[in-house]
């Protein structure tokens, strides 16, 4: 039970409704990034430079260069670590979800990693309290093989 103390630190009911209601009309974006704030410049030709020399083109910028840093490394990750391509895994994941005891998490994360033979199978379904059976495993990594 709390005591005094600990209830006082409590949000009551209407408290807590009142929080939800005001971040509901909060953007849905929390972090854009800091591209947004980072000026552009842009040196054109015709205008002379302002110690009287002549203006430089700029160089071609990578489109990269205006996406932060956290947003570069993710796409970063993503081109590395990419093992599939988008259509196919959503064909995949559809054939996957058609088999018995796999649900949407079990192939999502099959999709993710592409396992190879029956032990990296396996893994997926660790902490299932049921064991999947060979024919089980030999039919999901047949619609993996047909997708890779």
């Amino acid at each position: 039970m709390a005591n005094e103390e600990d209830t006082g630190k409590l949000l009551t009911h209407d408290e807590v409704r009142k929080v939800l209601e005001k971040s509901l009309k909060r953007p849905l974006s929390i972090y854009d990034g800091p591209e947004e704030a980072v000026p552009t410049r842009i040196i054109m030709e015709d205008t002379p430079a302002p110690d009287g020399t002549e203006a430089v083109e700029a160089p071609a910028q990578d489109p990269l260069s205006k996406v932060s840093f956290e947003k570069r490394a993710t796409l970063e990750h993503v081109k590395n670590f990419t093992r599939i391509e988008s259509k196919k895994a959503q064909s995949m994941i559809k054939e996957l979800l058609k088999l018995d005891r796999v649900t949407e998490f079990h192939a999502l994360k099959i999709a993710e990693l592409m396992p190879r033979d029956e032990t990296e199978l396996r893994t997926v379904f660790a902490k299932e309290r049921y064991t999947i059976e060979p024919e089980e495993l030999k039919k999901m990594l047949d619609v993996i093989d047909a997708h890779r």
